[in-house]
């Protein structure tokens, strides 16, 4: 699990539902510094006072564009602490927590989108942070990867077929993991026809693109 927050501890104020509240509202425990999900460029640090303009309700917000397509915004900050157009990586501060636009107290409203620039079933924020899409606190530790998880991951890989595991189609792969498979594909990490071949379940796939971006794939 990604967490959006310097410490790790945040809790899940509003879920996420597509159409109708397209993100997750969360507020911070640990801090209320909000940091990067994972390298990447600012696409938008600005404030919207027009109202004619919808993204006046995020009040100050910043946009993160990852790598692969994906766009993440954190929304109603207190305080920007990056300019378009800036390089981060997992874990920068990027702004905080706050209570501008169209809010009724201090939070985050986190919502990531595709590269068509909209949440989809498959591309939101619960899917690629894997925070679970339920009020709650939570708590993700300092960044670091679990440990337990990282053992769990490797001997079911491992158990599939040796070193170089056989993974079968699970249907295409979403848009904001494409570029990062195929890149751990094109490394040796799977064997098969092609990227798409791989039968990764949801949350394993979740876990690689984690740890490719954390550093340690």
């Amino acid at each position: 699990m990604l967490s959006p927050y310097e410490g790790g501890r945040f809790r899940v104020t509003q879920k996420f539902t597509l159409g109708v509240h397209d993100g997750l509202d969360i507020v911070g425990e640990s801090s209320k510094t909000l940091v990067a999900l994972c390298d990447g460029t600012v696409l938008a640090s600005r404030i919207v006072t027009d109202k004619s303009d919808l993204t006046w309700q995020w009040g100050n917000y910043v946009t993160v564009a990852s790598a692969d397509g994906a766009r993440i915004t954190y929304a109603h900050l207190s305080k920007r602490l990056v300019k378009a157009g800036d390089a981060v990586r997992a874990g920068d501060p990027v702004g905080v927590e706050g209570n501008t636009g169209y809010s009724f107290g201090a939070h985050c409203h986190l919502e990531v989108r595709g590269a068509a620039n909209r949440p989809t079933a498959a591309i939101n924020t619960p899917a690629f942070t894997g925070i679970p899409n339920a009020p709650g606190s939570y708590d993700a530790g300092e960044g670091e990867p679990d440990e337990s998880a990282l053992d769990a991951l490797e001997c079911r890989i491992a158990a599939l077929e040796g070193a170089r595991p056989v993974f079968r189609h699970f249907g295409a792969l979403p848009d904001y993991a494409r570029a990062t498979i195929e890149a751990m594909y094109r490394e040796g990490l799977f064997a098969g026809s092609g990227p798409d071949d791989l039968d990764l379940t949801r949350n394993i796939m979740r876990m690689l693109l984690i740890l490719r971006w954390r550093g340690v794939l």
